[in-house]
């Protein structure tokens, strides 16, 4: 009996899964009448000694989390890390942080400091121009249309830095953000933007560059930045929408 006990403790110990409703509290009846949007994954333990940060801020920040089903937890404190490309929850009941199911999520609403607008992320799966393989990120959504403009705000490793550590010198990566955009048509195909220009644009539509050229010069659009790069395609979306 006593073998058998200890058995379950060990067993209990090693299973990591979180199941909590949004607020905090145990998914119980509240939960069942429908009242609590129910956020899971598993505990995030994540460390990566590193020069420069993998999330999008390093604080904790207030979001809403769009679930699939269609509920919505809102006033919850998240952190991306776009590194991974994983959201983390901080759970109000026991105050760890946790690693969201990603397949469970449609999309998500922060706000940085010493800004107005939320930023939304949408879950999304798509196809490449060049590749049948299937892409799935939280895309940052810059404009929505027929003909969409999404960013992976991603972070990539640009080199190395020598930092101490106990004593002794060891070298570590240097992260930074280096967001990769997409342009998304009706039939859910994305084209890479390597680069801000307009030459970019009229090579993924060949078809119509004479008359986005000209839209482009009639309103001495240059594309130098990523507003320009929202302002072009809202241009070229509200042009083919006609």
């Amino acid at each position: 009996m006593i073998k058998r006990f200890f058995v379950h403790i060990l067993f209990l110990s090693v299973v990591f899964p979180v199941c909590l409703s949004a607020s905090g509290i145990d998914d119980n009846e509240t939960s069942v009448l429908g009242f609590e949007p129910r956020l899971s994954g598993e505990l995030y333990d994540f460390f990566l000694r590193a020069h420069g940060s993998y999330y999008l801020h390093n604080t904790w920040l207030n979001g809403d989390v769009l679930l699939v089903s269609g509920k919505k937890a809102r006033g919850e404190r998240l952190k991306y890390n776009i590194f991974l490309d994983e959201l983390i929850w901080l759970s109000s009941k026991t105050y760890q942080p946790v690693k969201l199911d990603k397949k469970l999520i449609k999309e998500f609403y922060i706000t940085l400091p010493n800004q107005r607008e939320r930023m939304v992320f949408s879950n999304i799966t798509f196809e490449t121009a060049y590749s049948t393989e299937k892409k799935n990120i939280y895309a940052h959504k810059l404009y929505e249309g027929d003909i969409s403009l999404m960013a992976h705000r991603r972070v990539i490793k640009t080199g190395e830095r020598l930092a101490s550590h106990r004593g002794t010198q060891i070298s570590v990566p240097r992260l930074e953000q280096n967001p990769v955009f997409y342009i998304i048509t009706e039939d859910n195909i994305a084209y890479e933007v390597g680069r801000f220009s307009r030459r970019a644009l009229y090579s993924i539509f060949p078809e119509h560059r004479s008359e986005i050229r000209a839209a482009f010069r009639r309103e001495r659009l240059r594309i130098r930045s990523e507003n320009d790069m929202v302002r072009a395609v809202k241009m070229i979306d509200e042009m083919l929408s006609e």
